[in-house]
């Protein structure tokens, strides 16, 4: 019996066009989001492909490197909000009990699932970040890839910060811990995103580079570790992963989180999804910061001193 699969008919269809695949004679593998409308915003069946292929590429034994990266204007913008999956329905002000573990735990074994499969991976792997690495793809991949390489004037962070998103309770676990507790709080509490240049300061990123110049500083990288001996970076991963271990990210702790969150919502977060849903993602941050004392997480174009 095969597990039933989220989404819709068009874009169950699209996936696998909306992730790509490919693998390069050094042995560095390269998953490739293809959403360049979207700012390759994942869908349900986007992040279930992104698992499939990471348990293609560690059953390569001729792939050493995995690298993400993204088509177009940018890395990516995060989850798919006007998917009929997981959202609240709009006479909702609170979720119930049962519809909170619910939801909770179709966040955690999916939205999540992804996640964990890229932080458990036996390659090591590469964010290669340009334009946004929003929401999602700021705290499921870049803050879970073994390396970050960015462009110097990306924007990176959770920006649903404002209206505190679904990500809110989930960010909080994985951020404090890579970034550490201050930095986090930056995040979380201004809603501004960081330049590649304040993630490199931070240690975030690994390496920054001129916009045009990442895919081959990013490349050059990949092959460097892809040249290592086998058997020396099959140890060092094995011994990294097994030390991640030891964190209480797992899908039970994340779970817990994500219904202490969607039992109550507050109400901008409500207004926020219901206009996003009516004039998209950049029309709704637009007029939540029309509104008196709100943040403008798009207002600091060079955070970086």
């Amino acid at each position: 019996m095969k597990p039933k699969r989220w989404g819709t008919p068009e874009s169950l269809a699209a996936a696998d066009q909306q992730v790509l695949y490919d693998v390069d004679r050094a042995g560095v593998a390269y998953i490739t989001l293809n959403r360049p409308e979207k700012h390759n915003a994942l869908s349900v069946p986007m992040r279930e492909r992104v698992a499939e292929l990471v348990a293609a590429a560690d059953a390569d034994d001729d792939v050493r490197v995995l690298v993400f990266r993204g088509n177009g204007r940018s890395f990516c913008s995060g989850n798919e909000i006007n998917e009929e999956w997981g959202q609240r329905r709009p006479h909702e002000r609170r979720r119930t009990l049962d519809v909170g573990y619910r939801y909770g735990a179709d966040m955690a074994w999916g939205r999540l699932g992804f996640s964990q499969a890229i932080s458990r991976s036996d390659k090591v792997t590469i964010a290669q970040v340009h334009g946004y690495c929003a929401a999602a793809a700021y705290f499921m991949i870049a803050c879970k890839c073994d390396l970050v390489v960015a462009a110097a004037d990306a924007r990176i962070g959770a920006l649903e910060a404002r209206f505190l998103g679904p990500a809110g309770a989930v960010a909080s676990v994985h951020i404090n811990r890579i970034l550490g507790m201050k930095a986090a709080r930056r995040t979380g509490f201004t809603a501004k995103p960081m330049s590649g240049t304040e993630a490199y300061d931070l240690g975030l990123v690994y390496r920054c580079a001129p916009v045009e110049e990442l895919p081959s500083v990013t490349g050059e990288i990949a092959r460097d570790i892809a040249a290592r001996p086998a058997g020396a970076l099959d140890f060092l991963v094995a011994r990294l992963r097994a030390a991640e271990g030891l964190m209480d990210t797992s899908v039970p702790a994340i779970t817990g989180l994500l219904v202490s969150h969607f039992l109550q919502a507050a109400p901008d977060e409500m207004d926020f999804w219901r206009t996003a849903r009516r004039v998209g993602v950049g029309g709704a941050l637009d007029a939540d910061k029309a509104r008196k004392g709100a943040a403008d997480p798009r207002a600091d174009r060079n955070p970086a001193s």
